[in-house]
């Protein structure tokens, strides 16, 4: 095997071992910039499209929430999928947990939506479209939080944001309820960093007891208006991978954002 071939597999096997958890930590950088303008940006857009348009909300979920974390990471930071909490390490562990949340919540959000006579399961598929939501709160802004400050600040990082994110479009008190659900989420995604320990499994239902009780019902219409969404946004999201794959084999590591 030639030398070249070795070193190689060396970088590789160093670029594919996890990362050593750390509770606090300081190492900020231009993407933990990146992502605070984000999260305020992101506000504003949740904002507007609760109040003014929704096609305002629609237009911050792909350029903000998706277009911008996914050029960071994997352009910029030239990090693949992993870097947004997409990977196969504990995906079986990740399904397993997710899928024991989702059946224990499940009896909630029946209950609630028999309260309000609203038809629960185009509720549900709505909530479920919405993968939109965790990839930014946890696959972008958390791992950013954690990467910069320690897992632990990360998670109140993640409470707080998600809390502001809400500002203005729920009451305070729901969304300061949605910081504290977002502070749990952080409890379980920090063991695995895999989203799928949220979604598609226990997420959706947790999403939907929140909408639920914030007074947001998901029709029909929503689960359309989901499934167009969460195509295009997967559609951006493949797209930059691909271009930064293809960009990062001719581009030295040590040439990207530190």
């Amino acid at each position: 095997m030639a030398a070249n071939d070795v070193t190689q597999q060396s970088s590789t096997l160093i670029a594919r071992r996890p990362r050593r958890r750390k509770i606090l930590a300081w190492k900020p950088g231009k993407d933990t910039a990146i992502a605070a303008a984000t999260l305020l940006a992101f506000w504003a857009c949740y904002w507007a499209g609760t109040t003014i348009s929704e096609w305002i909300l629609y237009a911050g979920i792909l350029v903000i929430g998706t277009l911008i974390p996914a050029w960071t990471v994997f352009t910029l930071r030239g990090e693949g999928l992993e870097g947004v909490g997409i990977h196969r390490r504990f995906l079986v562990v990740s399904l397993i947990v997710s899928a024991v949340l989702g059946a224990g919540s499940a009896y909630q959000l029946f209950a609630l939506a028999t309260e309000q006579g609203i038809e629960v399961l185009p509720h549900l598929l709505a909530n479920l479209l919405v993968f939109w939501e965790p990839f930014f709160v946890f696959g972008w802004l958390f791992l950013r939080w954690e990467r910069a400050f320690g897992w632990l600040p990360a998670i109140v990082l993640t409470g707080a944001g998600f809390t502001v994110q809400h500002l203005g479009s729920v009451p305070f008190e729901a969304a300061l309820g949605f910081g504290m659900f977002a502070m749990a989420f952080g409890a379980v995604f920090v063991f695995v960093r895999n989203l799928a320990i949220l979604w598609p499994l226990f997420y959706p239902v947790a999403s939907g007891i929140g909408t639920l009780q914030a007074g947001f019902a998901m029709g029909w219409e929503g689960v359309v208006i989901g499934t167009v969404l969460l195509l295009v946004q997967l559609v951006v999201l493949v797209g930059v991978w691909r271009c930064s794959r293809s960009k990062n084999l001719v581009q030295p590591r040590g040439e990207r954002m530190n």
